[in-house]
């Protein structure tokens, strides 16, 4: 008996072995299959996980902003727009708002939670809605920052997989940092700070708990929970966030009634770009020097050179003088081709409807072979477009800048891609050249008929005429520079040597385009470039010398770092007292000259500057200086077609500049152009061009520098001994001699 009992107990206790070893079996070997599939898994996606190195230099792509002058916010450069925030700068309510909504187990949890998954199938079968996502924080983020959004069982292991490694590399506070600063957010901004400021308009720390709900609940959803455009959606999304920090225990049930009362405002985003011709510069110049990877990730701080209030000023004068010259390019096509006629209809109802019917005739009309010949194509009406640069002297700083008419429309800029024929505006270069070497605004030339040989042919022959087709005799520097006369600055020109005409422009900072020692070079028949132009003339309030113009005071990384810094580069072009003599000669333009508009506008900060006008028509230039600034302007067509008529530097250019520097200058000191050492003034005898005795009249003031003055004296026997010179040195009309008495101060 005993036996068996023996035997069965022993029995009992294989079989019970066997049981157990069956469990174990049974248990143990899913899990063993379990973490063999894990393994197998792991080793063939770990290759294409992102490395620890990869991991521990995160580098989130942040906004450039452009400063202007005054250091304040301007514009800015991205992709995507994200203002990068320290997490101990971030408001605890605004990490409560996350957390609760999308990982309340952030801070326990190693990268994922593993009970998320089963609750959020629970919900979905509960209440019948689509099952809502279980990542974690960590999760996100590595979607974020390097898998695709592609929907996988592959893409959600290897995410699980980066959420571990995240979780190894960096702490949960750097770990939620990178989160409220990387999250997409809807209208281009990434990150809660960006956004912050985008909807509402105020930094992060200055929001409040609903709207920072708001934020929270677009995590879900960017585009569609928008406040801006989607402010009920918003609102219901908005108070889910609440509740959820309310049964969190951020907030009291208290708090929660409260804030789901409240109404929900954004702020108005007004989308004007300042100086957008000005701000496309500076980008290509930094794409240029850094690379576009820089420009539109580095969070570099560019501090520029752009007033804001003068470019204000300017862009308006300039539109509004472009659409009176534009309306005079309309009429003169009307005219030209007899629209009233043909379309038999009253010409201000053509004004106002030019657009199409001008697009009708040219379809109709212009288009056919026979209608070129009868309607050339320089004929054609072309829009006016415009160019304006501003530049403070003393630093060469570039204030204000205009490149055209509309930046969405061309983004081609006038002011310092297009090179166009100067004009008269190029003359100061030529007189430049003649004081430089001694001579003097009171020395003579004769505005009379020339004509000239052609060097490669001289069968052939130039015969240049001024602008109003009239000769107006001897006359001073002074006075041809001032009434822009062709004839005297061809002769200035080869007076003083066309090659040293052509490298005098070289050092006033003419250089894109090919000079050529040719007599038409004194008639602004090279290519220049606004910028170029108006920065040459900065050369004569600077007393000679020319400083570089610039767009950038300094560069600054993100984390406080100089990357670039200007510094003043300075040339020497003139002489200060050849410098000062032709900012009186300049003056004169602008009191008795082709700017005399100026003065009689009633803007008396001292001033010159000149007119510029192509023969064609097809240039209108004004560039004018006072102490403070020099201002540049021009006016024609993209296609060089003549603007016909009428359209010069002083009715087209000019009126910019006037309606636009009294502004800038309403606060600014009248300062007078200071007189160097080396310049003499002496009282000449009109008749005899010498030093002017007690019995000299009439008699004029004349500048020289100091080697090069007159030095004979007069003894005013004007009438016994007649001097050639004294009678036509310094007439205003004709070569005649004046009458006692009748002689006329030098212009």
């Amino acid at each position: 008996m005993q036996n068996w009992r023996d035997e069965d107990l022993a029995y009992e206790e294989q079989n019970l072995g066997k049981k157990k070893l069956l469990w174990i079996l049974v248990l143990g070997l899913p899990v063993i299959l379990a973490f063999v599939a894990v393994k197998i898994v792991w080793d063939k996606l770990a290759p294409t996980l992102p490395s620890f190195e990869k991991l521990e230099t995160i580098e989130p792509r942040l906004i450039t902003k452009i400063y202007d002058k005054d250091s304040l916010l301007v514009h800015e450069f991205y992709v995507e727009k994200r203002i990068w925030t320290p997490i101990d700068s971030i408001p605890s309510f605004v990490k409560n708002a996350v957390i609760a909504t999308e990982d309340r187990k952030f801070w326990n949890h190693w990268g994922m939670n593993l009970l998320a998954i089963p609750s959020a199938v629970i919900e979905s079968f509960k209440t019948g809605n689509r099952m809502r996502g279980a990542s974690s924080l960590t999760q996100q983020l590595s979607k974020l920052l390097f898998l695709t959004p592609e929907r996988s069982l592959t893409r959600k292991i290897r995410e699980v997989m980066t959420a571990i490694r995240i979780e190894k590399t960096y702490t949960k506070e750097e770990i939620l940092e990178f989160y409220l600063n990387e999250v997409y957010l809807g209208g281009g901004n990434y990150g809660f700070q960006s956004a912050g400021q985008f909807y509402f308009g105020r930094p992060l720390d200055s929001l409040t708990v609903p709207e920072a709900a708001v934020l929270a609940g677009m995590l879900q959803r960017p585009e569609a929970y928008r406040p801006d455009r989607n402010p009920e959606v918003a609102i219901a999304r908005r108070n889910t966030v609440l509740f959820a920090m309310m049964d969190a225990g951020y907030i009291s049930k208290a708090e929660y009634e409260q804030y789901i009362a409240t109404p929900l405002k954004t702020e108005e985003k007004v989308t004007t770009v300042v100086a957008p011709y000005y701000m496309e510069e500076i980008r290509k110049y930094l794409e240029k020097k850094y690379g576009e990877n820089s420009l539109y990730s580095d969070g570099i701080s560019v501090y520029s050179t752009i007033d804001p209030d003068a470019q204000k000023i300017i862009e308006k004068a300039a539109l509004e003088q472009l659409v009176k010259v534009d309306r005079k390019l309309r009429q003169r096509a009307i005219y030209k081709f007899g629209l009233v006629k043909k379309y038999n209809l009253p010409n201000d109802t053509i004004l106002k409807r030019f657009d199409s019917i001008y697009a009708d005739f040219s379809v109709n009309y212009l288009a056919k072979d026979t209608a070129k010949k009868i309607y050339p194509d320089t004929s054609r009406y072309r829009p006016a477009q415009v160019g304006v640069i501003l530049i403070e002297n003393e630093t060469g700083a570039i204030r204000a800048m205009v490149g055209g008419k509309n930046f969405n429309a061309s983004k081609w800029n006038r002011a310092v891609q297009t090179l166009r024929q100067p004009g008269s505006s190029f003359k100061p270069f030529v007189y430049s050249t003649a004081m430089d070497n001694g001579a003097s605004p009171c020395d003579s030339v004769n505005d009379a008929p020339i004509t000239i040989p052609n060097p490669g042919d001289t069968s052939k022959f130039w015969r240049p005429g001024n602008f109003a087709k009239e000769f107006k005799g001897m006359m001073t520097y002074r006075k041809a520079l001032a009434l822009s006369q062709n004839l005297p600055a061809v002769q200035v020109g080869m007076k003083y040597g066309l090659e040293n005409v052509v490298e005098y422009a070289r050092k006033f900072g003419v250089k894109k385009a090919p000079l050529k020692a040719v007599p038409s070079l004194a008639l602004g028949s090279v290519g220049a470039t606004l910028m170029e132009m108006t920065s040459a003339y900065t050369v004569f309030p600077n007393g000679g010398n020319r400083i570089e113009p610039y767009y950038i005071e300094a560069i600054v990384g993100k984390n406080g770092e100089v990357i670039e810094k200007n510094y003043k580069v300075e040339h020497e072009v003139l002489k200060k007292p050849a410098a000062y003599i032709m900012v009186t000669m300049l003056q004169v333009v602008n009191t008795g000259g082709t700017a005399s508009k100026v003065w009689a506008s009633g803007f008396h900060h001292p001033s010159g500057g000149k007119t510029g006008t192509t023969n064609d028509y097809t240039d209108a230039w004004y560039i004018g200086f006072t102490r403070q600034y020099t201002m540049g302007v021009w006016i024609g067509t993209d296609d060089f077609v003549p603007m016909g008529p009428g359209h010069t530097g002083t009715e087209d250019a000019l009126p910019i500049w006037l309606n636009s520097m009294p502004e800038i200058h309403k606060d600014l000191p009248m300062l007078q152009f200071s007189v160097p050492g080396g310049v003499v003034s002496k009282r000449i005898c009109n008749y005899t061009g010498k030093v002017a005795g007690s019995y000299c009249n009439p008699s004029s003031i004349c500048l020289y520098t100091a080697s090069h003055a007159v030095t004979e004296q007069c003894d005013g026997n004007h009438f016994e001994q007649p001097k050639e010179s004294a009678a036509t040195i310094f007439s205003n009309t004709s070569s005649a001699k004046p009458k006692e008495g009748k002689a006329r101060q030098v212009f």
